[in-house]
This record gives structure tokens, sequence and C-alpha cells, in this order.
């Protein structure tokens, strides 16, 4: 099936996620600083790049290996122009994140914002935990349901609106579950509140056995 992300264009996409009435992009730039500057990894995995969002924040001293995975061209080419500071630690997958291959055991972190919802999440959640270092960590940011707003935000840029061909929302509940009995432990996890009505879950997993979970 022909994924409608690959014909979204940069324009569109940052328009849309900087809108007042989005305004979704901002939040997961401060989202993903605030994990780089908790977690400090030596190597980092992030799925659903789009043009860069966050990568600002690596500490390319700390931070040696960055794999991106991003399934549209245009974003993936308009993140290596603009990160080309990282090149000798950066390598960027154009791939479907369903088709990709993890190295196991490789990452001290892995970012997935607002990639479950596309994709086959209880699979992909599989690879990742056997894609983590002992003692790594796993971000998820999934958006919750909303009783006043659909699921794709109407805005201006009316080429987002075939993404909802594609959406799913994710039970965070069953995403805590399923991260359980993959020896996934929960640390963390925080709602973040959008202008728009929606709101973001935030979950933080570790497979170090020596942390006690979350209430």
């Amino acid at each position: 099936m022909d994924n409608p992300w690959i014909h979204i264009t940069e324009n569109d996409y940052i328009g849309h996620m900087n809108s007042p009435e989005v305004h979704q992009r901002p939040v997961l730039n401060t989202i993903l600083r605030n994990e780089l500057r908790t977690i400090f990894p030596g190597s980092l995995l992030i799925l659903g790049c789009s043009t860069g969002n966050g990568l600002e924040h690596i500490d390319p001293h700390r931070t040696k290996r960055i794999d991106c995975v991003e399934i549209n061209p245009i974003f993936a080419q308009r993140l290596k122009e603009r990160f080309q500071h990282l090149d000798t630690a950066l390598t960027l997958h154009c791939i479907d994140v369903n088709e990709v291959h993890f190295d196991p055991a490789a990452y001290d972190l892995v970012y997935a914002a607002l990639i479950f919802e596309y994709v086959d999440w209880k699979s992909l959640l599989t690879r990742i935990a056997e894609a983590i270092v002992p003692g790594g960590f796993l971000s998820v940011v999934i958006q919750l349901r909303s009783d006043s707003t659909p699921a794709v935000t109407p805005t201006q840029y009316k080429s987002l609106l075939a993404l909802e061909s594609i959406f799913h929302f994710v039970d965070p509940g069953e995403l805590a579950e399923q991260a359980k009995n993959l020896n996934l432990i929960l640390i963390s996890r925080a709602t973040e509140p959008l202008p728009s009505g929606k709101a973001f879950e935030i979950f933080r997993f570790t497979n170090n056995p020596s942390y006690v979970a979350a209430p």
C-alpha cells in the first residue's frame, strides 16, 4: 500500500506541526531534549525523525552513534543537510520502519515519538526491545484520544488529512503491559497537554532490572 507519509511536503509538515492549533513540533523538540539530557546516550536510535526536530540537542562528544529512520525521502534529505556536523556519527535509513533491521543490543536509547500510531506497534516494540543494550532505555510518545479534536487536527495544510487513513490510537495501558511482557520496566510516565485539547503520553522504559518500576 502506498504510504501517505511519502507524499507530505516539508513545508506542509512543518507548517502543520508549528501551527497554533497543533503546536506539536516545539513540544516534541523539548521532549527529545529532556531525554537526551537525562540519559546521555552513547548510541541513539530515532524512529520517525522527520526533518530532524530536536537533533540539535545531541552532544556529539557523548553520542557517537546516531541511527535515524525516516520514510519520507524529502524529510530525510533535509535532515542530512541540516546536520552535516553529525556526519561521522549519523546513519540515515530512508525506509519504512516496519522493514528496517535493527542491530541487536546496539542502542543506549531508542526514541519513538508519534510513530506507534502508524505501524504494527506490538511487532515494532518487540524488535525495539531486542535492540536496546543491557541497561538501556526506550522513550515513547503517543497521542491520547480527545473527545473534542480528531486524530489529525484540521489546518490549512490539507495534505496531512491523508494520514487519517493509516492512523490508529495506541492504548496507554496496553502499551505499558506489552512492554512489561518484554521485560521493559516503566520508570516514568507523564501527560503533556496540547493547545488543541489533545495530549501526549510520554513513557520511559528500561531493561535494567535494578530500576524500581513506576507506580
